[in-house]
């Protein structure tokens, strides 16, 4: 669960954006997975599976088509769509990159191939660098140190409904001693493959979880940031991504979230809106009690609940549960058991639990669990688009917006939006 920030630049600086909103390269310094695939008409594909990485083999000394590499490579799991209210459908996956070399490796490029062995998008450069990341702490790890694992996010742009049943990969590395490398009999340094399946069931379409003008959306999918790299060891056997599609909701005003410094609740634009039901639904949790906390202190947690803070989470259908986190105490509606209408009121946005300011995070789930129920691409019947903020400009209390004015249907609204909703 991220933190929502009080400050529009702590709230925002932080995340590394990732250029993968058209079929363009990101400048001199890197390029992102971004392309055309060919229309697929394969049945949709819902498990994970893969193939094991193998090295383009380039040895005199032996007639196998295997040899030693200095990286192993594994998805995560399998990949997912969602629309993006840019007209792409966005893929997101994460390989797994372990180091088992002598020294420091450094990824120099990720190509993403079809079948055919097509070029669907590359990552290189500085996009590389801020997608290689520590697998818990998210740090940009661009040198993968010995015996280290890094994830690697990737966001395949495509054009709607071009997304092949599976894809592969042709990853390129560097050595700091090439020559040491002979010690194992490491040829080139490539990689060929994984192999990663993707699931192209159509994303679940819900309404707003909130109503009215200038919703931030401060953390969500596609660029890397605190939710899109969210990354937890589950039972010990897989890694899990409760994040992935979870948004934190602030409120602009012009180009402030705030009135005043900001260091008390009620001067926050988003704190006590009206939190609605996304769907007719069940209520399965609901958690109350947890204090309100002031904008920019940290919380210590003592019990798991603290990190949520006060909770409602809701079964759409079986294996879809959206989640409603840092809720105010008291303002809570429903009980467990009960059945809700979309649009009915559940609560008000608040600053309890693990939360830096005022915000509602929000999101659908495999399982009715915030850390080990896996985050689900959904998308918004309806919004309009009036701006996005400029992460990297973006200084003190003061936001720099690019406007914008687009109504948008059906899609789901990409980091760093600002999103007007209409009432229900």
């Amino acid at each position: 669960m991220g933190k929502g920030l009080s400050s529009p630049v702590a709230l925002l600086a932080a995340v590394l954006v990732l250029s993968v909103v058209a079929c363009t390269a990101s400048g001199p310094t890197g390029t992102a997975a971004t392309g055309t695939a060919p229309t697929s008409t394969a049945p949709t594909s819902t498990a994970a599976t893969s193939t094991a990485a193998t090295s383009k083999t380039t040895s005199t000394n032996s007639t196998s088509t295997e040899q030693p590499s200095a990286i192993l490579v594994q998805p995560i799991h399998d990949a997912q769509v969602v629309p993006g209210d840019d007209g792409k459908d966005h893929v997101e996956y994460e390989l797994m990159v372990v180091n088992v070399y002598f020294e420091p490796v450094t990824l120099t490029s990720v190509t993403v191939l079809d079948s055919a062995g097509q070029e669907l998008g590359r990552i290189d450069g500085a996009t590389l660098a801020a997608a290689t990341q520590a697998l818990l702490t998210r740090t940009p790890t661009p040198a993968i140190d010995p015996s280290a694992a890094v994830a690697v996010d990737v966001d395949l742009a495509l054009e709607p409904g071009t997304a092949p049943e599976r894809v592969t990969h042709r990853i390129d590395y560097s050595v700091p001693d090439p020559k040491r490398a002979l010690i194992i009999d490491i040829g080139d340094t490539v990689v060929n493959g994984p192999e990663v399946a993707i699931d192209r069931r159509a994303p679940i379409v819900i309404a707003p979880p909130l109503a009215g003008d200038g919703w931030v959306v401060s953390s969500g999918c596609c660029s890397p940031n605190v939710h899109r790299d969210t990354r937890l060891a589950i039972n010990g056997d897989r890694i899990g991504t409760p994040e992935t599609f979870a948004i934190d909701w602030v409120r602009v005003k012009n180009d402030r979230i705030y009135d005043g410094d900001g260091s008390q609740n009620e001067q926050h634009y988003a704190f006590g809106a009206d939190i609605l039901a996304v769907a007719d639904a069940t209520v399965v949790i609901v958690q109350d009690g947890e204090p309100e906390q002031l904008p920019d202190v940290r919380l210590v947690p003592e019990k798991s609940t603290e990190l949520s803070g006060n909770l409602v989470i809701l079964e759409l259908e079986p294996g879809v549960f959206a989640a409603y986190a840092h809720l105010q105490p008291g303002s809570i509606t429903v009980k467990v058991g009960d059945k809700v209408k979309v649009g009915q009121h559940l609560a008000n946005l608040g600053n309890s639990g693990n939360s830096s300011g005022p915000h509602l995070h929000f999101g659908l789930l495999d399982q009715a669990n915030m850390f080990t129920g896996r985050s689900l691409p959904y998308v918004l019947q309806q919004f309009t688009l009036v701006g996005a903020v400029n992460v990297d400009t973006s200084t003190g209390d003061h936001m720099v917006i690019t406007p914008e004015s687009r109504d948008v249907t059906r899609a789901y609204p990409l980091y760093g939006g600002i999103l007007n909703i209409p009432e229900s």
